[in-house]
């Protein structure tokens, strides 16, 4: 029997195109863009600055372990720039360009992107900025692809992260994003999952369900709506 082809089910998109150098499609990007010293998104039909970002009302941590995260931001070896290495240096493979220049964190970029998870996905937006306009909260999916080993298109959020550091629930996030895709694009991804990029080892995560991400993320939203009401 012939196998089905996995892409009809999103033909009704028009934001997908399929490109000339690869069988994969892509999803063409949205009139939006990010101011990244305010970390504030534009929507550009509107001419509008959204109020929140989907990191800010995701976030539930204390005014004290955010000090103390803070204190590790900054410097050669800072989580900002290890961070913002390691998504280059992801997206620079799965665009099919040459390899970014990992610097001092090659530990953590080797085996992330030797991982034998990469041989089965084709990505179909990388580093793919987007918001929910209800909301006003703009985001960055890190990326969405389809994963030929499980059938299934897959939306993954990507962490670097100490030696020490700790897996925690990503839901919320990968659930707005789950959200804004269907409101812009009108498809619902298969799965969410949290890939955890380490000094000498890559852990790609569980299946994270999108019901359970979409209800992580409608919780996380009305608690930090309801917080606005009191400034």
């Amino acid at each position: 029997m012939e196998k089905m082809n996995p892409f009809a089910k999103w033909a009704h998109c028009n934001a997908l195109t399929r490109q000339n150098a690869w069988s994969h499609l892509t999803l063409e990007p949205l009139p939006i863009y990010r101011d990244e010293e305010k970390h504030k998104y534009f929507w550009e039909p509107t001419n509008e600055w959204l109020n929140y970002s989907t990191t800010e009302c995701c976030n539930n941590k204390t005014p004290e372990a955010l000090a103390n995260i803070e204190r590790y931001r900054h410097g050669a070896n800072g989580w900002e720039i290890r961070g913002k290495t390691v998504h280059h240096c992801l997206e620079t493979k799965m665009l099919g360009h040459e390899p970014a220049d990992a610097g001092d964190f090659n530990e953590w970029v080797e085996p992330l992107l030797n991982d034998p998870f990469w041989d089965n996905f084709e990505p179909w937006a990388v580093e793919y900025m987007l918001c929910d306009l209800d909301k006003s909260v703009g985001g960055q999916l890190d990326l969405l692809g389809y994963d030929h080993s499980s059938d299934q298109l897959t939306l993954i959020d990507l962490k670097s992260q100490s030696k020490s550091g700790k897996v925690y629930s990503t839901n919320a996030q990968l659930g707005s994003y789950v959200e804004a895709l269907e409101k812009h694009h009108g498809f619902r991804v298969d799965m969410c999952r949290t890939v955890w990029a380490k000094p000498g080892k890559t852990k790609i995560g569980d299946d994270q369900p999108v019901d359970e991400c979409l209800e992580a993320w409608h919780k996380a939203w009305n608690l930090f709506d309801a917080k606005q009401g009191n400034f």
